[in-house]
């Protein structure tokens, strides 16, 4: 008995093989590069912390420093099977800028310190945008538009998940990875404030117009949060949980106003600033992790997709 007869070609399948491991690489060096970003923001905030004079960062800085050292060669692991996704270029800028930050740091000062660390997660969330972008077609879609250029999907299945994947997408690549990075940028000028007991001009400055970033795009955020509310069936668990991290946030950034900027001098813990904003920063990237987690999955079953919906 012969096998059923198909369209598709043996060079089609493997054609979608290709894409597909290639978009599946993508969400991996993705996830990786998220960590990184969790790790040099902890980094950023105890060592500028540790630079006001609050020595008790010192063991869990230098695990961080480790743990990074490690991320940076399992990234290099990983972009290596991966092929051209992330550049040889892109590696060794980041390599460049990871030993650029610890060497000697203790002698930097505090503003090369934010800076420094501020350009290398700068560089992390544009790697992940651009690997973002490389994922809004579906594998199907994407290699039925090559095969048949002139083709309109109109009369096809859609993709299930097509709209839901665009906004999930730039959730989590773009939208909540620049927010978590602005509250980064809080935790570390404020954790330094209170560390050193005075917050002059020039970092009252970088915090007021960082607290005021925040707050706009916090209100995107909110607008973004509710809309995928509506558009996901509980697929995203901790999106509900976001609206109370909105009043962490406020009360956040409240008391920075009140007990740094507002204060001519300062008498809060560095401790209480570093860990109240840690809550809700790393509430912020698992609610990322989770999304391309989701991503991922909706991956996975556009092979059935493909193999039903294009005959």
């Amino acid at each position: 008995m012969n096998a059923p007869s198909s369209s598709k070609s043996r060079q089609e399948y493997a054609h979608f093989c290709d894409l597909f491991y290639q978009r599946l690489d993508a969400l991996t060096l993705i996830k990786q590069l998220i960590h990184m970003v969790k790790t040099v923001q902890r980094h950023r905030g105890m060592s500028m912390g540790m630079l006001g004079g609050n020595l008790s960062f010192r063991d869990d800085l230098a695990k961080l420093q480790t743990q990074q050292e490690r991320r940076l060669r399992l990234l290099q692991a990983f972009a290596a099977r991966a092929g051209n996704l992330l550049s040889e270029k892109d590696q060794e800028n980041l390599n460049s800028a990871w030993a650029t930050i610890c060497h000697d740091w203790q002698q930097d000062s505090v503003i090369d310190n934010y800076e420094l660390h501020c350009h290398l997660i700068e560089q992390l969330l544009s790697m992940v945008a651009t690997l973002g972008k490389q994922l809004e077609q579906p594998t199907s879609i994407t290699l039925t538009e090559l095969n048949n250029p002139n083709v309109t999907h109109n009369d096809d299945p859609p993709f299930p998940n097509r709209y839901k994947h665009l906004e999930v997408l730039h959730f989590s690549t773009r939208l909540m990875p620049a927010v978590a990075e602005q509250l980064g940028r809080i935790r570390a000028l404020a954790t330094y404030a209170a560390a050193v007991g005075v917050c002059d001009k020039d970092y009252a400055g970088k915090l007021r117009y960082v607290i005021q970033c925040t707050r706009v795009n916090n209100e995107k955020l909110r607008h973004q949060t509710k809309r995928l509310e509506g558009l996901l069936d509980a697929e995203l668990g901790l999106l509900g949980q976001l609206k109370s991290y909105e009043i962490k946030l406020e009360f956040l950034l409240s008391m920075i106003e009140s007990d740094v900027l507002a204060a001519h001098s300062i008498h809060a813990d560095s401790n209480r600033f570093y860990n109240l904003a840690t809550d809700i920063i790393d509430v912020y990237l698992q609610v990322v992790e989770d999304g391309v987690e989701l991503l991922a999955q909706w991956h996975e079953q556009d092979i059935d997709h493909w193999v039903e919906a294009y005959q």
